[in-house]
């Protein structure tokens, strides 16, 4: 019993350094063993609800994927996720099927700027992603980020640049090509991104 809950804690360690306790209910944690944990220095908590493993930096990212499960990171946030940007934003870009709808007064205290999509167009390209503080988090594949950042009127076209030489520099391949046609043919039919692409690769 005790090397089962010694398992599920370096499952959540691996998975979630900043963790919060209905993420920690997730891996068969309870609310004691947390609050003994934490007694012990196994972890800190830092707030109601919100622990970190000794040795980790408090991940904002991580945490508001956790509260907001239904939510993935897109636009800039995205681009900072996969390394695409050096920008640092006032807010989260963070997308939401339609028809969930989470309380404006919590997307405002935690600086999120939502959109809302169809479910069709909200599950093209979701993946999941390690953070520079070693997170797991919903964001958008790499693909659709740079699709989704070069069609926004509201994003300013040096950081739209950098992100496609960023995005080159990392040797694509022919798999991520095809996987970039299929999500323009999907969502932007008329994007010039990928002519774009092949300009800058010359």
């Amino acid at each position: 019993m005790v090397m089962t809950k010694l398992n599920s804690l370096k499952r959540l360690e691996h998975d979630f350094p900043t963790f919060t306790y209905k993420t920690a209910q997730q891996y068969d944690l309870s609310k004691y063993e947390l609050h003994e944990l934490s007694n012990d220095g196994t972890i800190y908590k830092i707030d109601r609800g919100v622990y970190i493993f000794p040795g980790y930096l408090l991940d904002e990212f991580s945490l508001l994927s956790q509260r907001f499960s239904r939510g993935v990171f897109s636009l800039i946030s995205a681009l900072i996720i996969h390394n695409l940007t050096d920008e640092m934003s006032l807010h989260y870009d963070i997308v939401f099927p339609q028809g969930y709808h989470p309380a404006t007064g919590t997307l405002k205290e935690n600086n999120i700027r939502a959109r809302y999509l169809s479910k069709k167009y909200y599950s093209l390209g979701i993946t999941t992603k390690k953070t520079e503080n070693a997170s797991t988090v919903r964001v958008y594949s790499v693909e659709r980020t740079l699709l989704d950042v070069w069609e926004s009127n509201e994003i300013e076209p040096y950081v739209k640049n950098e992100a496609l030489k960023r995005y080159l520099s990392t040797e694509v391949n022919a798999t991520q090509i095809k996987s970039l046609n299929k999500l323009k043919d999907e969502l932007y039919p008329s994007s010039t991104l990928l002519k774009t692409l092949e300009v800058y690769s010359q």
